[in-house]
Parts: C-alpha cells; structure tokens; sequence
C-alpha cells in the first residue's frame, strides 16, 4: 500500500469516528421517542440544512460527497453501521439521519414500521435513466419510498499470495492455506446462508432441522475463522485477512489500494450466488430531507455514478455507473452480476415471518457466542 492510500484510509476512518462521537452516535443506543409524524408527509428536494449519512464503510467515493457539500454550501458528514439489524436498531431508538442504504428486504420492513419516507421519484432529474427492472419492484410497489444505489453478488475474495487453491464452493471458508486468517461477514443472512448453500438447502430455508445442520457447519468454519467482519476492504488491506466471505465490489475496492492489485482475486460458489440490492431511502427522523433528495439526485447523475463504481467496485443501474462497471468486468468476469440474477428470487435473502427471524437469529447468536 502506498503512502498517500494509507494516509487516506486513517484520515477517512478517523473522520468518522469524530463525526460520530459529535453526534452521539458511538457506542450503545438512547432510547428516545420515536416521531413518526412526518411519515406520510413527501419529501421535496431543496437544501433544508446539512446532511448526516448513515452507511457502509468505504461504500462511496468520498469525492462525491465533498462535490456535493461545495456546491450547495452545506456540511455532508457519514457515520457507519457494521451490519443491518444495527442499522435499523439506531432507527428505531430515535437515531436522526438523513440518509441511509437498506437492501430490499429493509425497504419493506422499514416501510412497514413507518421508518421511512416517501418521495416523488420523478422529481428525481437523473433517475430518469435507472433500469425499469427497479421501477414498482416487491419492497417498493409505487417506487415512492426507495431509489437503487447498488447491486451485488456474495463470495469470497483471498490474496494470491497466500492462498493458492481455491475451489470455487462454500468449503472454501475452511482453506487450510488460510486458516486463522479467515472472515465470514459479521450479517447473519450471509453467515447462516452461505451455510444452507453448501448443505444443498434453500438459502432461505425456515425448517428448524436443516437450521441445526447449517448451525453445526457454522460452528466447524467457526474454527478456523479469524473473525466475523464487514469490513473486508480493510481485512484484505492490511494483511489481516488470507481469505475472507465478501460481496464483489470489496476485492475492487482493496484492489484500488495496494500497489499490487493483482494480488487479490474473488470467486462465486458452486453451490449458490446470492445477490441482492442497496437502496438509498430518508428516515422519517431526517432533520435535512430535501437535502437528502438532493444528494440522492447527485449520486444518480451519470459522471458521479461513474465515478463511484470505479471506486468502489460496485455496479449502480443508472447512466454512467453501467458503463463504469462494463469495464471493470471487462477485466475481471468474476465480479459480474446481471439483473437476471437479481429477478431469481430464490438467491435474495428474504425472511418474511418475524418467527423465522427470530430462529436465524437466535442461531446466529449461538454460533458467535
């Protein structure tokens, strides 16, 4: 890693520690009440004060942010989450964002809890290019409370380095080449899914008896792990990790980082590819909404959606951000995703009962415990 990245990946990682110790962010949760006055009210797009970014870690070129901030004369601050439930966690105990980056399956829930608010998506000047594939889909039927960010496939990223073989399946979680320096993704959909591909179940199975067989090879990977984390750009970075469960943009992110990229590759399993989607969405505890609609605007316009994804590896469903991604794939095939494999929704996680839920998360817990 060269100097100049390794300065600012500190400074970047540092900056929101501070942003979130300013804004009471760090550490457990207050309760508060929760306002859901504003839930049914449209957002409309106009500068109502500084914006507050709630997302994944190193999941957008901070350039766009800063573009954003200079042109409008406001401040744009991001704190992180490290998984979802802790995300919708903060939302839920009065936690006030602007904007934050659900996958479909939160959409609704979040929806469904009043959590969220609605917008004109047609207000949107730069939405106008987004693939239909994304217009009224299952989480969103009116398309009025979500717009895409992001799409991606599940695998695994290794340095070449160290690993030399790799197999192309789930069982590459316990490479002995890399045993001690594995990550699995700290989300217990990823965790407790790769598991169910590998045993041959549905990746969304509820059946408490395949559960248990899937809790059991947990467990087994559980020992040669080094660790469950998100952050697979850093793991993959700064050596921590040989081998790591990881979505596609992260090997093209930590690639972005080293003075040898080649050193990092990246496979899908035989077993099974899950894929899924990251929206963009305003909480209904935003106290800058028409600044979140603004920025969610600058996102989608076509030079800073191509900035983004040869950034952050990501592909993004609009003008620019396709053709960014058409040339990273160019490159490395392995990184694909097509919506195709998004419409199979047989590899989207989706819990629809609060009882299964409750089961995988108990397993989870189990398992981590």
């Amino acid at each position: 890693m060269s100097e100049t990245d390794l300065s600012r990946r500190q400074l970047f990682v540092a900056g929101a520690g501070l942003v979130a110790a300013a804004y009471g962010l760090a550490g457990c949760t207050v309760e508060r009440p929760l306002d859901r006055s504003a839930a049914g009210n449209l957002v409309e797009p106009k500068i109502d004060g500084d914006l507050l970014i709630f997302n994944w870690a190193q999941y957008m070129d901070p350039q766009i942010k800063k573009s954003f901030a200079e042109k409008y004369g406001v401040e744009v601050k991001e704190v992180n989450f490290d998984n979802l439930e802790a995300m919708v966690t903060k939302l839920r105990a009065g936690g006030s964002y602007d904007l934050i980056f659900p996958s479909t399956e939160y959409v609704l829930r979040l929806r469904n809890e009043q959590l969220i608010r609605p917008f004109d998506r047609s207000k949107l000047k730069n939405a106008d290019s987004l693939t239909p594939f994304y217009d009224s889909p299952w989480y969103d039927p009116n398309s009025e409370f979500s717009v895409p960010y992001a799409y991606y496939t599940t695998g695994i990223a290794w340095n070449t380095n160290e690993v030399k073989e790799m197999t192309e399946s789930w069982n590459d979680m316990s490479n002995p080449e890399a045993l001690g320096r594995i990550f699995m993704l700290d989300d217990f959909q990823e965790g407790i899914g790769q598991a169910n591909l590998l045993n041959g179940f549905y990746l969304n199975t509820e059946k408490s008896d395949q559960l248990e067989v899937s809790k059991q090879t947990l467990l087994d990977q559980k020992e040669g792990l080094r660790g469950f984390s998100t952050n697979s750009v850093q793991n993959l970075v700064s050596g921590a990790a040989a081998l790591t469960q990881a979505w596609n943009g992260d090997v093209v992110n930590a690639r972005n980082q080293v003075d040898d990229p080649s050193i990092f590759k990246y496979e899908t399993c035989k077993e099974g590819v899950p894929v899924g989607s990251d929206l963009m969405c305003i909480p209904v505890t935003s106290q800058s909404p028409g600044t979140a609609m603004l920025f969610m605007d600058w996102v989608l316009r076509p030079d800073n959606a191509y900035r983004n994804v040869m950034w952050n590896g990501y592909p993004m469903p609009v003008a620019g951000g396709r053709e960014a991604f058409a040339e990273l794939v160019k490159d490395d095939p392995s990184i694909d995703v097509d919506l195709s494999q998004l419409a199979d929704s047989a590899m989207e996680f989706r819990l629809d009962s609060p009882e299964a839920r409750q089961e995988w998360t108990r397993i989870w817990t189990e398992v981590k415990a």
